[in-house]
């Protein structure tokens, strides 16, 4: 069953992976499905094929280093060797099987790509890339659609950029950029209005007194244009952080309406907007927002309808049933996850479902075993110890 991670809608994975098929014979792609193809998982002239590509699951960490592992059938962790990177990266952006890390310190991106028989990192060509102001951040970056490459920064502005030469590289600026976007602009999300082209781009705003939710439209350019009563608010003194695009399946596979979700962290609560699928913009869902642990952050959900909350003050993960007008009603007890305070992600592969948990004061990885048919979590045993505190998660597979 497929899964969306760290909410990166799964259409922009599906379109990367889509797009890369056309460079086959080229390095730095993600190979076709036909077995035996002549075509590079990886590393140039490998000729290795998806069906000896690895399920990878990635962790920024707080000292400079990027740590990988190979996930087993059962969902246990094997680490492969590390890779330098940016330290405390708290946002991740997926490009077929390139990643980009956001680099606070030096207001710029690094950028690699994975090799998806050994999980092996290698830095792409002109990284890292320099994202052109001198205010810091970004605080949060994102592919959207015809892979145009945005980043929040804490000056109250989105930059957008086009692509370079090949996945995961940056080119020109877009016209227009940097946008304007309310106080301190941070996570963001894009929805998808099926297959029809047209998309929103949302930010979250902790800067803004009203909790408010930033919304955008595109033109075939790239360039955002504010949605008509932006910024959206949730409640005053909310501190948004996190933002989900979270569709409604009525039925596998069949997309009903479109939500947004979004992390309240000073108010422990959960907002859910439906989308306005011609015009973007938000309505709140019946009975929004929606009481979580303490401190939510990072925000997952499934195609079955169901929304996992990291409760980083709390140091658990709630799970929730998404009804088609939005309401969520809790799935059992928030599962204790140690002293975890991090990003998580899905692992969702063929039987494999799993959602794993970064325990940054404890050096630790938390696996969760999942449910596909009720959403429930339970705890996978003990959690996997690690070399460096990891920040945020990533999971790669074909």
């Amino acid at each position: 069953m497929r899964r969306r991670t760290l909410g990166i809608p799964l259409l922009f994975v599906l379109l990367a992976v889509c797009f890369s098929l056309t460079g086959c014979g080229t390095s730095h792609v993600v190979c076709p499905t036909t077995s035996g193809s002549t075509c590079s998982c990886g590393a140039p002239g490998t000729g290795a094929c998806p069906i000896d590509a690895l399920w990878l699951l990635y962790a920024t960490t707080t000292s400079n280093q990027i740590l990988g592992f190979s996930i087993g059938p059962s969902g246990a962790l094997t680490a492969l060797p590390s890779t330098p990177g940016p330290a405390g990266s708290e946002s991740v952006a997926v490009n077929g099987n390139s990643m980009m890390f956001a680099d606070t310190a030096t207001n710029s991106i690094d950028s690699v790509y994975a090799d998806l028989v050994t999980g092996a990192l290698t830095p792409i060509q002109g990284s890292p890339f320099s994202l052109g102001t001198a205010d810091g951040g970004p605080t949060g970056i994102a592919w959207g659609p015809d892979f145009f490459l945005y980043a929040t920064e804490p000056n109250g502005t989105i930059v957008g950029f086009g692509t370079g030469g090949e996945l995961g590289s940056l080119g020109t600026e877009l016209p227009g950029s940097p946008y304007a976007a309310g106080v301190a602009p941070s996570q963001m999300a894009f929805a998808a209005n099926g297959n029809s082209g047209t998309f929103f781009l949302y930010a979250s705003d902790p800067g803004d007194p009203n909790g408010g939710v930033l919304a955008y439209s595109f033109d075939s350019t790239g360039a955002l244009t504010p949605i008509q009563s932006s910024p959206f608010p949730t409640l005053p003194g909310a501190n948004p952080t996190f933002v989900l695009f979270a569709p409604y399946y009525p039925s596998l596979g069949t997309q009903g309406t479109q939500f947004v979700l979004v992390s309240l962290a000073d108010v422990a609560k959960v907002a859910v907007f439906a989308v306005d699928s011609n015009t973007g913009s938000l309505s709140p869902a019946p009975g929004s927002p929606f009481s979580v642990g303490n401190g939510p952050s990072t925000l997952a959900a499934d195609v079955s309808n169901h929304v996992f909350v990291m409760n980083a003050g709390d140091h658990t993960v709630s799970a929730f049933n998404l009804a088609s007008n939005g309401v969520l009603t809790a799935i059992g007890s928030p599962v204790p996850v140690g002293t975890a305070s991090g990003g998580m992600t899905f692992a969702g592969a063929f039987s494999l479902e799993e959602l794993f948990v970064a325990d940054t004061t404890a050096s630790a990885i938390w696996t969760l075993n999942l449910d596909p048919t009720t959403g429930q979590l339970s705890q996978a045993g003990s959690p996997t110890m690690v070399p460096s505190p990891p920040a945020q998660l990533t999971f790669m597979r074909q």
